[in-house]
């Protein structure tokens, strides 16, 4: 396509160079714009695509497929001085710009040099997809577009020619094409003006197109190089140029075809000749021979027949110049005998054909004959060897040439070369005449160079005023070219520095522990210190106060009334302590802890001690296994297994069938419960059927009537009664999901009854309990009037019965005699039955039916009876 916008003035500016780089291919914006897509050979005049009154035109050409095709461009430079014109070559392998790949500027810049006048083409290689020409405005043209200067049209056009070749099985013609380009070349290629044709695939061999090479540059060789059979030979002797300074070179011409044969058959013998070339004004300038022969119809002859033969002699010169005609005699030119014929005489004989060694002489005679005498008979001519006592002189000969040698570089230029050995002369022959080596240009690609670092910068100032930084430096990487490789190393460089030490402030340490007040009541104070770190290297010291002070034991001290004086117990002694507070001595050796004692006031104002608590006393027994469970739950939370724990159940239930000594004990005894629950919990921990019966025996045990007034006591820092529900409420949650078949489970003790159903939603019955007719019931439940029941529609979560895939799990427990430490007796209430506990996992959707309980009396006569429920999910 062909695009011409308005018309502009263009002017040439000076030089006229390519530049590979990338651009925005924009076809758009170009007022004129010459695509070419589907040829593989064309030509085109810069005068055709740049038209004078133009500017900003372009030219593109694209490779059908940059994977399977290579573009090379012949261009004829201009034939006078370049012209203002800025024209820069780009080329592209993608429309996209963040894609665009280039080949670097100073390249392709070092092989065009379109405007060194020195080589008239020059010659690239593209393997992208789009190529393109294109003018641009000259740097530092205010107003675009200018002029033409008005220069001759033939000096300021140059020309461009493309080929398109595949790179597998190229054509003949077009490798016939490329090779012309390639030797012409190679023929001007040298280290200022390295070859642009990087590699081609075809076969060329060097010298074979010499001729259509010479055609297309027109180019006269350099003094120092002659060319001869296909080969640049350097340093050889030139020859004097004529008057239209073209170089002139003499020698021999080709030889001639061979002539025909002197006989029909017996041996006869061919010639053939060839011309001398001479040197103006030196005669003649070649040695050797100017005509050989050889054998020729070697079979015998019919001796009954006749033959043809033919006199011949050979020739040759010996770089004189011939001037007595007389000499030719000695050249095998035979002149007539002079006598009477019929005499039939032979002539005398000739001169022997050789100076040297072993030669020929020949004579000749005439037949004459009349009317009256007879036919001649005999033969005319008669030769016999002559021999001469001189030996010959043998001149030496060249044996064959040896084959090329491989590239003196694998880039670049380099060079081949190839020797020949001289057999020497011998009698005093001539030395062998020409170059014993013969030397060509070889290797057209340009070698790669790698990149190299520039010096390095200066070190950075350092990065601290004071105490340790660091200080940089850089350096860049200068290249690589051609496709050598990246720069090895590292950019940049780090180092430690050190101007001075920084000054330090001094910083308060933490404040030390306040002192002892100096007053137990009525008003004292409390002193804490704290130390100054520092300061260093002239920093500045610690703000601030160094001590500290604050009130202490304010309240008024009381009156010796109200003081509970020093009482003895056993081995036990109370120190004298006010009201309000409590004293507290060791626990016995068979346990851990404190035994508290507070002292209060009573009604009139009189200071008395209350009875000593040994909630915070452990047995040395309990202990241990509470410790050992804590154990087992800091494996177990790391993902451990542990070996033991129904052994530590074990041992459990039997301490706590012995009583427990202190409050104390049934605290610890609730912890390690809840421990063992937790580890329960994972996965990899599988309560057994005895696990869960020790369980359940150990709450039987604390709950046993000699533990009640230890849980009175128990009570008086927390509801642990009530805590001793939730840990029974999440053991069913987690033994009854851990069951890995839908059945019920019954375990029956002296102080509770346990039951833990699993059961499917869509297969749910009434849950009735306790299963009085259940092996092993105790009398206690057996005859209670306490029941529970639990409605199957209470299991539910909404959906169909066909579709509901839901499980639950309902733990129900009968506690005996629990109402008892729950502390709920007032002067008009009294706890009338026992407690009952259900719980329902997970939670119910919703009660449409109630849950019915019934209790049985403990004490007759009494009213107002009320239910009392606890919610735990509150």
């Amino acid at each position: 396509m062909r695009s011409i916008g308005s018309a502009l003035n263009l002017l040439l500016v000076s030089p006229l160079y390519f530049v590979w780089t990338v651009v925005a291919l924009d076809l758009a914006q170009t007022p004129c714009t010459t695509l070419v897509q589907g040829k593989f050979f064309g030509y085109f005049s810069s005068f055709a695509v740049f038209p004078l009154n133009s500017s900003l035109c372009s030219w593109i050409i694209q490779n059908p497929d940059p994977r399977r095709y290579t573009l090379y461009m012949k261009i004829l430079k201009p034939s006078g001085v370049c012209d203002h014109q800025h024209i820069r070559t780009y080329q592209f392998d993608s429309f996209l710009e963040s894609t665009r790949t280039y080949l670097g500027m100073e390249s392709f810049d070092d092989v065009l040099k379109l405007c060194d006048g020195s080589t008239r083409f020059a010659f690239l290689q593209s393997n992208k997809q789009f190529l393109q020409m294109k003018q641009t405005a000259p740097p530092g043209v205010d107003t675009w577009p200018m002029r033409w200067k008005p220069t001759k049209a033939q000096e300021r056009d140059f020309s461009v020619e493309y080929l398109v070749v595949g790179n597998r099985n190229p054509s003949k013609a077009a490798c016939q094409m490329l090779c012309k380009w390639l030797d012409a070349c190679l023929a001007i290629s040298s280290s200022s003006h390295p070859c642009g044709i990087m590699q081609t695939p075809c076969s060329c061999s060097g010298g074979e197109v010499l001729d259509q090479a010479s055609e297309i540059l027109g180019f006269t060789r350099k003094k120092e190089d002659c060319y001869k059979d296909g080969i640049y030979l350097e340093n050889c002797v030139s020859s004097p140029k004529d008057s239209n300074g073209a170089e002139f070179l003499g020698g021999w011409n080709s030889w001639s075809a061979w002539g025909d044969c002197t006989k029909d058959c017996g041996g006869g013998l061919q010639t053939r000749m060839r011309s001398c070339k001479p040197l103006p004004n030196e005669g003649l300038a070649c040695e050797g021979v100017l005509e050989e022969g050889r054998l020729c119809n070697r079979k015998a002859c019919n001796t009954n027949g006749r033959y043809n033969s033919r006199s011949q002699s050979l020739r040759s010169t010996d770089n004189r110049k011939r001037e007595d005609p007389d000499e030719l005699q000695h050249y095998g030119y035979p002149a007539p005998q002079i006598g009477d014929p019929a005499a039939e005489e032979w002539s005398p004989w000739s001169v022997c054909s050789t100076t040297c060694g072993e030669g020929w002489q020949t004579r000749t005679r005439f037949c004459v004959s009349s009317s009256y005498s007879t036919q001649c008979s005999g033969p005319l001519r008669e030769q016999r060897q002559c021999n001469n006592s001189a030996v010959c002189p043998v001149h030496g000969t060249w044996d064959e040439w040896s084959p090329w040698s491989l590239c003196s570089s694998t880039c670049g230029r380099g060079y081949r070369d190839r020797t020949r050995t001289c057999k020497p002369p011998q009698f005093g022959g001539n030395p062998c005449e020409g170059p014993e080596k013969q030397t060509k240009f070889c290797n057209i690609a340009l070698c790669p160079v790698d990149g190299n670092w520039n010096e390095w910068s200066s070190w950075s100032s350092c990065s601290a005023s004071c105490s340790n930084g660091t200080q940089q430096r850089t350096r860049e990487c200068n290249g690589p070219s051609y496709g050598g490789a990246e720069c090895q190393g590292h950019w940049v460089e780090t180092r430690d520095c050190f101007l001075r030490q920084c000054p330090v402030d001094g910083k308060w340490q933490a404040w030390g522990v306040w002192g002892s007040c100096t007053a137990t009541c009525g008003g004292g104070t409390q002193r804490r210190d704290r130390v100054c770190y520092g300061p260093f290297f002239g920093g500045e010291t610690c703000q601030g106060p160094k001590e500290e002070y604050k009130q202490c034991n304010d309240r008024k001290c009381p009156e010796p009334h109200e003081i509970c004086d020093e009482e003895s117990l056993g081995p036990v002694v109370w120190k004298e302590t006010p009201a309000g507070d409590a004293a507290a001595v060791r626990c016995p050796r068979n346990a851990t802890g404190l035994i508290l004692r507070r002292c209060i006031l009573d009604e009139e104002g009189i200071a008395y001690w209350e009875p000593p608590t040994y909630i915070k006393c452990v047995s040395i027994d309990y202990r241990n296994i509470q410790m050992m469970t804590r154990e087992h739950l800091a494996k177990a939370q790391r993902g451990l297994m542990g070996d033991g724990l129904s052994d530590v159940l074990q041992n459990l239930v039997e301490i706590s069938q012995d009583g427990t000594s202190y409050s104390g004990d049934l605290l610890s005894t609730m912890d390690v419960l809840r421990n063992v629950t937790e580890i329960f919990r994972r996965a990899y921990h599988s309560p057994t059927s005895g696990d869960v019966q020790n369980f359940v025996q150990i709450i039987s045990n604390i709950l046993s009537e000699e533990n009640r007034e230890k849980w009175e006591e128990a009570q008086l820092i927390g509801p642990n009664a009530k805590e001793l529900f939730r840990l029974v409420e999440d053991f069913i949650d987690v033994i009854g999901f851990r069951m890995k078949d839908f059945r019920d489970s019954y375990q029956v003790t002296d102080n509770l009854v346990l039951g833990i159903h699993k059961l499917p939603a869509n297969a749910a019955t009434d849950i009735t309990f306790p299963m009085k007719g259940w092996r092993g019931m105790v009398d206690w439940a057996k005859n209670s009037e306490d029941k529970v029941t639990v409605s199957k529609s209470i299991l539910s979560s909404g959906l169909s019965v066909s579709d509901d895939s839901s499980v639950f799990v309902v733990g129900t427990v009968l506690y005996r005699n629990v109402g008892n430490i729950l502390s709920l007796q007032r002067n008009s209430t009294v706890l009338n039955s026992k407690v009952i506990s259900v719980t329902v996992k997970p939670f119910p959707r919703s009660l449409l039916t109630p849950l019915e309980i019934e209790f049985s009396h403990l004490y007759n006569g009494t009213t107002n009876q009320t239910c009392i429920l606890w919610d735990e999910n509150d």
